[in-house]
């Protein structure tokens, strides 16, 4: 996530184009903006529409911030909201140059061509099917923080076969609860912990430090159920949020694969088992998730990763075999999109996967509602192709698990959205599906949270699919949550309970 700020140098170009660049109501003047506009604005990511938001978030915070990245404006005005270490890092990468790298009046222009044809205010979201409220497939259990603390949860994680419920803590912590929730142990980690796998020994991922940074300071280490006899695997990681183990190269050896999401940049990497080596995939930044198919069957698996960032995307890096991979992209995304998660499932009940698309990272330079912010499925044509068929616009959203969670042969969704509307109810939302892409919307009853992981699992072993989901207080926005003393929300599934 890219921190949001409001930078300075906009006021100073904001003065200069209202002085000198007159407003452009059409002609041969307003399409040379537009030209240079998607000239410009095209050559690192989608090109994002004036439409997508409003006048001031434009004038104010994207475009400043855009044109200090074209070596125009005060760049020193960062160092308000960055450290120095961080500052000379970006220099370095030299993401903001010293000198312009386009021409002043064609920048000029471009400013005034989003003022002038962004909307006043944020475009609203479309109509959408009304939110229905309480319901009964979920019976709700709480996990409470300790005494004095406030709900910073970074990982929730059922292990059904130990029947234990497992949640990592921004400082540094590793708790452990029974079924009966109450905690069994605790133990400290290097970093907070955002992913884990239970094998013949625990792995878990550290992230290193959670805020935007181009520090490598993440792992991946193994310890026993205690906390103890910790063995390093992976150092040196950017922001690392995901890792696999599978055998990528057919020769009968589990690898690793990690998606280092980074900040400015960032990689997917894999690590042979047999050997060590670590090849990297791509040095693209933003990678949220990987899901592994073997798409054309020929035996060898295949990722789907989807990219968030600048570069917002979802891309297919078919296997050839021997670790090399072809890209290809499916979809793009502008670049304020706010790619968060993905998920891979039949929604329409044709036998070919579709993609469930999550997007609500508020999180960067333009901190306002967002009408395409949602959930989306894109239908498979069986041909490599993806064609958007549903949306539900969500402010926020975070996450989308597809399960069949009332067991009834079709596929239902579950969303959290962290950055929701406070007071709309939208925090945490089932999707019941009621055949030929309709869904009945309830909140089950959740309360109000702040919730920013979520996960499905059967955790009791009565053979349906409970949900967890992790509550992080962020900021000002704790104060107006009713759950900010909660650690977690189990929402247990009764579907068994009821034959």
């Amino acid at each position: 996530m890219k921190p949001y700020a409001w930078v300075l140098a906009g006021a100073a170009l904001l003065m200069i184009m209202w002085l000198f660049i007159p407003n452009m109501p059409g002609g041969k003047k307003q399409t040379d903006a537009k030209e240079l506009s998607m000239r410009y604005c095209s050559s690192c990511h989608l090109y994002p529409e004036p439409g997508l938001l409003g006048k001031d978030i434009w004038v104010k915070d994207v475009l400043p911030e855009m044109g200090l990245r074209l070596g125009i404006g005060d760049k020193n005005v960062l160092l308000n909201r960055m450290s120095y270490k961080q500052y000379n890092n970006l220099i370095k990468l030299g993401l903001y140059p010293d000198t312009p790298r386009i021409p002043i009046k064609d920048w000029l222009k471009i400013v005034a061509y989003y003022r002038e044809h962004a909307p006043a205010e944020p475009t609203q979201q479309q109509k959408k099917d009304p939110v229905q409220h309480g319901g009964q497939l979920f019976t709700q259990l709480t996990i409470p923080c300790d005494s004095g603390q406030v709900g910073m949860t970074t990982m929730s994680h059922f292990i059904p076969q130990r029947k234990e419920v497992w949640l990592g803590v921004k400082n540094n912590e590793i708790q452990v609860y029974g079924l009966d929730l109450k905690k069994k142990r605790s133990f400290r980690t290097p970093s907070p912990i955002v992913d884990m796998m239970e094998q013949e020994k625990l792995l878990f991922l550290g992230i290193g430090n959670m805020l935007p940074n181009e520090d490598r300071n993440g792992r991946l280490f193994s310890m026993d159920e205690k906390g103890d006899h910790a063995k390093l695997i992976l150092d040196s990681l950017h922001r690392p949020v995901q890792f696999i183990r599978t055998d990528l190269n057919n020769d009968h050896v589990e690898d690793i694969l990690i998606a280092e999401y980074g900040f400015e940049t960032g990689q997917v990497k894999w690590v042979n088992g047999r050997t060590g080596i670590t090849d990297t995939l791509t040095t693209q930044a933003g990678a949220r998730n990987i899901i592994l198919r073997d798409v054309n069957k020929d035996g060898l698996p295949d990722l789907y990763i989807l990219f968030a960032q600048a570069r917002e995307q979802v891309s297919l890096f078919m296997n050839k075999g021997a670790g090399k991979f072809n890209e290809e992209v499916l979809l793009r995304f502008p670049p304020v999109f706010g790619s968060s998660y993905m998920e891979l499932s039949d929604m329409n009940g044709d036998g070919l996967e579709d993609l469930v698309i999550t997007n609500g990272d508020n999180a960067d330079y333009s901190l306002s509602p967002k009408y395409f912010h949602g959930i989306r499925i894109y239908l498979n044509d069986g041909k490599g192709g993806f064609t958007e068929k549903w949306f539900y616009p969500v402010h926020g959203a975070t996450k989308t698990i597809v399960r069949d969670f009332d067991q009834d042969g079709d596929p239902d969704m579950a969303m959290i959205a962290f950055f929701s509307d406070k007071g709309n109810g939208e925090s945490f939302l089932y999707f019941e599906n009621t055949g030929k892409m309709g869904f009945q919307i309830s909140d089950m009853g959740v309360p109000e949270g702040l919730w920013m992981v979520m996960e499905a699992d059967d955790m009791d072993g009565d053979g349906d699919t409970d949900i967890i989901l992790g509550n992080f207080q962020f900021g000002a926005e704790q104060e107006a949550r009713q759950s900010k003393d909660l650690r977690a929300l189990i929402l247990k599934n009764t579907t068994k309970d009821h034959p």
